[in-house]
């Protein structure tokens, strides 16, 4: 949680990778959560099911995707208790964790309106996504240009993971929905928060998450327009 002088009613399911096989709970959960608790975010972290885990009885495309809509509505449901802003409630993945993103964002995420749960019954659409060297499952074909708007970050010498920042950048411009995209040269896959590089550019990259969150009005509400 933010310090309540600074929390500013934004709200982030962070989905942390590890393959499907593990979660990197600490560098790729607990770290980028305590850094946008210090820009004011509130923060959830997703324990998602591990379709990979040795003789794990989940697969990642029904029961992880499962964990993820479940995240997302049960963070909508507590907007009052926690003081969220429902239009400025996102989700953060990183490697495999965007994998998980990737289903809640782009598959079916409506709700049900005749469910047994209330929590069912409210919409599992994240407001923004934030995707950190994303795997490379389950990204869609296409998208509309009311797709969440989206910050993509990579390492160009990812083998795994550079094409997903260029093939999810490919879908937002053909659909001109809002995207940014950053592809450092070096880098590899898995450096987390940056913090045990030596490299500037991605030990610092947080600080190009915190740029983009201003930008796009997600750590303040929207201004009310005014009429001339």
């Amino acid at each position: 949680m933010p310090p309540k002088d600074k929390a500013n009613g934004a709200a982030v399911v962070i989905c942390p990778g590890g393959g499907h096989r593990l979660l990197v709970w600490t560098a790729e959960g607990i770290d980028p959560a305590k850094y946008l608790n210090s820009l004011g975010v509130t923060v959830f972290v997703l324990k998602y099911r591990l379709g990979r885990d040795t003789l794990s009885p989940y697969k990642i495309e029904v029961h992880a995707r499962e964990d993820g809509l479940r995240a997302m509505r049960l963070v909508r449901s507590k907007a009052a208790e926690y003081s969220l802003d429902t239009t400025r409630i996102g989700m953060m993945g990183f490697s495999a964790g965007g994998e998980v993103v990737d289903m809640v964002a782009f598959g079916p995420n409506q709700p049900d309106p005749n469910a047994a749960d209330p929590i069912d019954r409210l919409s599992a659409m994240p407001k923004f996504l934030i995707q950190i060297y994303p795997g490379p499952l389950f990204i869609p074909d296409a998208v509309t240009k009311n797709a969440p708007t989206l910050f993509l970050l990579a390492a160009n010498d990812d083998p795994c993971c550079s094409i997903s920042l260029m093939q999810l950048l490919e879908r937002y411009r053909a659909a001109k929905a809002p995207v940014e995209a950053h592809l450092y040269t070096q880098g590899q896959h898995g450096f987390n928060m940056g913090y045990r590089s030596k490299l500037k550019s991605i030990s610092s990259w947080p600080q190009r998450m915190a740029d983009w969150l201003s930008d796009n009005n997600i750590l303040q509400p929207e201004k009310p327009k005014i009429m001339h």
